[in-house]
């Protein structure tokens, strides 16, 4: 099943360490190997960035590197603020908190900035994977240092598509975080029309949220695409809270909905800044906050007063539950599925063929000699959506790939192992391909399904606005012979 490539095609390791930063309340600052040791790390993560991608480029050439950080001041949107300004409030009132805590921000602009095009998000969508894999090995090589392991209670905070790559980090690292906290992740039917959706109800699971001592709690503010992750299965130990942005500063659509969407952000900048409020920040148990006493759901009614929230009633509804118990999880393990990578064979792949329903694929990776620095890299039908490192053993929850796009049918998976030393006696196997099944989970995102969906609904609105026409119409002709006839 699985087929060798030729050995010229040369993997190129990844240097994910480049694109975290430290925020010392003023100004960012790289990170090296090990110089993380505070005990409370905050890890912010930007999400999609439509518009930005010719300013990235431009620049990047330029001053000839492979990719420009979120922080460059160069970066200005139209209406004049720079990128990182739409973010400093956060960052500034994390790094307030004290010098125990250390502020750190992800940048994967390169990849998550694309044009000005409302159906280009699905790009920075499928960076997720890669990009939380990235931010996973790069706080393990900031965190760890020779002979220790790591005691920071870790906070992952992503806004948008950095929700996603917050997510898949947080399953990656050997040491789970404390908290994974999302602002604004795309969930809705919006978001999942136009290809969008984070799809993280069929990930989040695997870190077993919960509000009781050693499960990582997670926390959701939606503000505009987000949607519950509490009444989906698995994920019952969600805390979701429904936010209402104020009144939208421009009368320009977009930019108030880029507003709207961004007021996740700042709401829980303020409960930072206000931590003694007990909601947001305030509720965290790096806080010291007790959250086995949180409701699963809360609302904020009063944009005057945002941090006033309100229980939010849990209303037993039989459909839904049924629905819940409907959506078991199934695995079907592909046998004599397995690649082998040498550094004289560092590239295989194999054809793996999906059905409705059909979400992750699972495996294992064995790695045999090395010195621990050998990289192996996954892709899944050319995009790369996995990097690890083998001193940095990733568990059960990490070893997983989304089958987020595309229709069922045949898949691509492509390993590569990265070595430093060509004279390496390091082996790797991929094994135990498994495909995981939720045979009523929500189909992924194609371009055929977009086009149908929109023709369907212009031809529906088309309908319906044609139908109101005619019906004025006909009025209007019956006053007018009623007035004739008069």
């Amino acid at each position: 099943m699985a087929t060798q490539h030729q050995a010229w095609i040369t993997p190129r390791a990844d240097e994910p360490l480049r694109r975290l930063s430290r925020f010392d309340g003023t100004t960012f600052h790289p990170v090296e190997p090990g110089s993380v040791k505070a005990g409370f790390v905050h890890v912010f993560v930007h999400g999609w960035q439509p518009g930005f991608w010719l300013q990235e480029r431009f620049h990047a050439v330029g001053d000839l590197v492979s990719a420009l950080p979120a922080w460059d001041p160069r970066l200005i949107d139209p209406t004049g603020r720079t990128l990182s300004s739409y973010y400093l409030q956060l960052l500034e009132a994390l790094a307030g908190l004290g010098p125990e805590h250390c502020v750190l921000h992800y940048s994967w602009l390169d990849e998550s900035a694309t044009d000005a095009e409302l159906f280009l998000a699905y790009r920075s969508r499928q960076a997720t994977q890669i990009n939380g894999r990235r931010l996973a090995l790069a706080l393990q090589q900031a965190l760890h240092q020779t002979g220790s392991e790591p005691d920071a209670r870790i906070q992952l905070i992503g806004h948008s598509h950095g929700s996603a790559v917050a997510v898949h980090a947080a399953a990656a690292l050997e040491k789970g975080p404390e908290q994974v906290t999302l602002l604004d992740a795309p969930e809705n039917r919006l978001s999942r029309l136009s290809g969008a959706a984070n799809l993280m109800d069929v990930v989040l699971p695997r870190l077993t949220p919960g509000r009781t001592e050693g499960r990582t709690f997670v926390d959701s503010y939606s503000s505009v695409f987000g949607s519950p992750y509490h009444r989906m299965p698995g994920l019952s130990g969600v805390v979701d809270v429904m936010l209402t942005p104020g009144n939208a500063p421009s009368h320009h659509v977009v930019r108030a909905v880029n507003a709207a969407h961004l007021y996740a952000v700042d709401w829980y900048a303020r409960s930072v800044r206000e931590a003694t409020r007990g909601v947001g920040y305030g509720w965290s148990p790096l806080a010291g906050a007790a959250v086995a006493r949180l409701h699963p759901a809360y609302r904020s009614l009063w944009p005057l007063r945002p941090l006033e929230l309100t229980r939010m009633p849990e209303v037993a509804w039989k459909p839904w539950e049924r629905r819940i118990e409907a959506r078991a999880v199934r695995r079907g393990r592909i046998t004599g599925a397995e690649l082998q990578l040498d550094p004289a064979r560092p590239t295989a792949a194999m054809i793996l063929s999906s059905l409705p329903g059909d979400g992750l694929i699972e495996f294992d990776v064995e790695v045999e000699g090395g010195d621990g620095s050998e990289q192996v890299q996954l892709d899944l039908d050319a995009i790369t959506v996995y990097v690890a490192q083998a001193r940095y053993p990733v568990p059960p929850s990490g070893r997983y790939v989304m089958l987020a796009d595309g229709r069922p049918g045949d898949h691509l998976l492509t390993a590569r192992l990265v070595v430093g030393d060509p004279d390496s006696q390091v082996k790797v196997r991929v094994t135990n391909v498994t495909i995981v099944s939720w045979p009523a989970a929500a189909p992924g995102f194609t371009f055929r399904r977009l086009a149908w969906t929109t023709f369907t609904s212009g031809a529906l609105s088309g309908s319906v606005a044609t139908v109101l026409v005619g019906a004025g119409l006909a009025g209007l002709r019956r006053r007018l012979r009623g007035r004739s006839q008069g």
